[in-house]
Formats: C-alpha cells, structure tokens, sequence
C-alpha cells in the first residue's frame, strides 16, 4: 500500500512539474501598422446600443424567476424520488438480511 502510494505521488508530481514548466518561449513576429486617410472611420453621432423598453425587461425577469421556480420544484421532485427509492432499497435490505 505505500508503494502504491509513493507511485502515485510521484507521478502526479511529474504531472505538474511538466504542466507547470512553460515550453519554449513564443516569439511574435513585429507588427507594422499603416494608416492612410481611407481608413479613418468617422465617429458615429448616435447611440451605438439597443435601447430597452423597461416593460420587456420587467417581463423576462418575470418569465426568468418563473423557469428558476420550475427548476427548482423538479429538483425538488427528483430529490425526492431519490430519497425515497434509497427508503425503500433500505429496508428491502434489511428485511433480507
């Protein structure tokens, strides 16, 4: 058991000192940039975001808190079952033994 230990240690030390250690080092190659008068964008004199309407946004949270409490109760559910299908498989054991 020690040595089985001892293994698996040492290889999971392996595993980090090679995941830890960086390779070579990347070198980019040096940019260079051009601009011409073409490529100068004017600025835009508008609001570049969509404007929300405060009435949808109050309804999608509505329909989000109404999905959470759906999930909610089915986790609940299935909580549930789960619980109940170990009662069950218990005292099965129980009576059989």
């Amino acid at each position: 058991m020690v040595k089985v230990r001892a293994v698996l240690a040492g290889l999971m030390l392996t595993t980090m000192v090679t995941f830890a250690v960086p390779a070579a080092p990347a070198l980019a190659a040096p940019v260079s940039v051009h601009v011409t008068a073409a490529d100068v964008v004017a600025q835009q004199t508008t609001d570049p975001g969509p404007r929300i309407n405060p009435d949808d946004n109050s309804k999608a949270n509505q329909e989000k808190t109404k999905s959470k409490i759906v999930v909610g109760v089915l986790a609940a559910v299935l909580a549930g079952i789960v619980l109940w299908g170990r009662s069950v498989r218990r005292k099965k054991r129980k009576a059989s033994s």
